[in-house]
């Protein structure tokens, strides 16, 4: 059914189309034009981490307009995707296109321009914008005022992240309907664009891997250097990008990253501001399998793609550090059950399932999640999960034996 009756509408001209910003972007960070075919080769040393991680646009853009399921007669779309994305448009600014914008303040005005033209448009009144996505991938919400209530009136939201406080405060009515699709974050170029092929479980240096900053109170990271030093094979260490100020000072230390990821077995993904986070993604692409410390609910409702990847197959789920520190002995608990995964006393079936886990999770990362290589695999991904949304909102008639949740 999605394969055979499934079309979107791209709304890609007037204010809507970005590839004026991206030159600009690319023009205010020092990147390679778009026509170049090094164009992300300088993304780790020009764009700094917390920066790059929520670029999707960059790469969902351009593989949307060439998608083979796009349509350019809106009477045959099924869904309808906004083009303007905000926080690409932050990162233009100074730019010359758009009427001219020498300031953030100029964003409004081009806003108000988008929400005029959605507004006017007979379908979007036609369902009242319910079959309408946006992409935002900025952890802030600072758009216009007049473009903020158009979006909390229907459309779906495409963000990185269903527990965003800020998201969900200016969005209130999207939010409590749970319009959201999540997607990946994007990996470092050193991982994904630089792949190299990562050996097998059996011939990994390191056992235990972790690379962050522990000081962060969220995730209760501080239990990290204490756990490392009653579990045998672990590497953990304290790293801080803002220390380094420029990301080109940082991108050294995101290549050995890059390096050590790839020898390490396990590596431990805790929670952030969010569920999930960045290190989830670049322990899949490394062929390290992930750890990932949080609420379970929280994180099972924060992960991409749920219909299409079976997450159990690709990483371990365990509870939050905050909850082992208070339990009795919670910490030597939790090194012994990691010890049983990939030190000491791993089993010969558990060194299997190892195994499986990690060649899984590359394959499921090289087909859903890689921005680099094949941003179309996630434009696929992200327009499946947006036709079952659609159907569970009963916004479009459901495939035969589909459940329907209104």
């Amino acid at each position: 059914s999605f394969h055979g009756n499934f079309k979107f509408y791209l709304f890609d001209d007037g204010p809507n189309d970005m590839r004026p910003a991206e030159d600009c972007m690319r023009v205010n960070y020092h990147l390679p034009p778009k026509s170049s075919g090094d164009k992300f080769e300088e993304l780790d040393v020009y764009v700094r981490i917390n920066q790059r991680e929520y670029l999707t646009e960059l790469f969902l853009l351009p593989a949307l307009r060439e998608h083979p399921m796009r349509t350019m007669n809106k009477e045959e779309a099924t869904l309808f995707v906004i083009g303007y994305a905000h926080g690409m448009a932050r990162m233009a600014i100074p730019c010359s296109a758009y009427g001219g914008l020498k300031k953030e303040a100029d964003q409004e005005g081009w806003e108000n321009q988008v929400e005029e033209q959605l507004a006017q448009d007979k379908y979007f009144q036609r369902n009242g914008g319910r079959d309408f996505i946006f992409l935002h991938s900025r952890y802030k919400w600072d758009v216009s005022r007049r473009y903020n209530m158009l979006l909390d009136k229907a459309p779906v939201i495409t963000t990185f992240d269903r527990y965003s406080d800020p998201l969900r405060t200016a969005l209130p009515r999207l939010w409590a309907q749970d319009k959201v699709i999540v997607t990946p974050y994007v990996s470092s170029v050193a991982l994904d664009w630089w792949y190299k092929a990562p050996p097998p479980t059996s011939e990994k240096k390191t056992k235990f891997y972790f690379r962050g900053n522990m000081a962060r109170r969220a995730g209760d990271r501080w239990l990290l250097p204490e756990l490392g030093k009653i579990l045998p094979g672990a590497d953990f260490a304290d790293v801080d990008f803002w220390k380094h100020g420029k990301a080109k000072n940082f991108a050294p230390i995101v290549k050995a990253s890059a390096e050590a990821f790839r020898k390490a077995s396990v590596c431990l993904s805790p929670e952030g501001d969010t569920p999930t986070s960045l290190r989830l993604f670049e322990s899949l692409v490394a062929g390290c399998v992930p750890i990932v410390t949080g609420d379970p609910k929280k994180i099972a409702r924060d992960l991409p793609f749920p219909t299409l990847i079976d997450w159990d197959e690709i990483a371990f789920f365990v509870s939050p550090l905050k909850d082992v520190a208070r339990q009795s002995g919670g910490k030597d608990k939790l090194a012994d059950f990691l010890d049983q995964i990939a030190g000491g006393q791993q089993s010969p079936e558990q060194a299997e399932r190892l195994e499986r886990m990690r060649r899984k999770g590359i394959e499921v990362y090289d087909k859903y999640f890689s921005f680099f290589r094949n941003p179309r695999g996630v434009v696929d991904a992200y327009l499946f999960e947006s036709w079952v949304l659609l159907q569970q909102k009963g916004v479009v008639k459901a495939a035969d034996g589909f459940p329907v949740k209104k």
